[in-house]
Parts: C-alpha cells; structure tokens; sequence
C-alpha cells in the first residue's frame, strides 16, 4: 500500500485529503483517484436527477462542488513527490510503504 496526500487546489478538487491504495506506478494513482472521482460524479448526478422533481427541494448542492466539472485528473495536473523527493516521472515505481504528494502547480499571491 502506498499513502497519497493531497494539497491545494487538488485537494479540492478531487474531494479527497488522503487515500491508500495499491498502485505500482505514479500514474496508477491518476488513473484510481479518477475513477473515484467519477463514481462521486456518477452519485451526485444520480441523486439530482431523482430530486428534480420533488416540490420540497429547492437546491442540491453536490458533495463535491468540483464535480459538476469533472475532469481527468492527469499527471501534468500536478507537482508530485514521492518520500518527500520531486518526481518528474509518472511511470515512476512505486514500493509498499511509500509517501505520494499531490500539490497543485500553482499558488496564489
């Protein structure tokens, strides 16, 4: 298992502060936070879709506001460290154990 924390606009973004997971490579964790991000997407719209119609509901709001524009979050999306090292590499292995930040790549002023 590694352990991936994530920071910033990321952090909003995705919904997520931590996870764990067992991914192999760095871009393996793209790929798995994606697809939990679609899942939260998939229920949100899900639960929209059954409350439009009920006269006692004036608004959702998602549980995830980022959602509504779900993207693919990507490699690029984000400065990554792996053990507190920056990795430039998404096909970077991964061992059992290991640290991942996802900091996003820019920052206000």
């Amino acid at each position: 298992m590694v352990k991936v924390k994530f920071f910033g606009v990321i952090r909003t973004t995705t919904g997520f502060s931590y996870l764990e997971t067992d991914a192999k490579t760095v871009n393996d964790i793209f790929e798995i936070v994606s697809r939990r991000m679609s899942i939260g997407y998939e229920e949100d719209r899900e639960e929209l879709e059954r409350k439009k119609n009920d006269p006692d509901v004036k608004y959702i709001k998602p549980k995830n506001p980022a959602l509504e524009y779900h993207q693919r979050l990507q490699f690029k999306d984000a400065v990554v460290y792996v053990n507190g090292e920056r990795c430039m590499r998404k096909g970077k292995k991964l061992s059992d154990g290991d640290e991942i930040w996802l900091l996003s790549p820019a920052a206000g002023g």
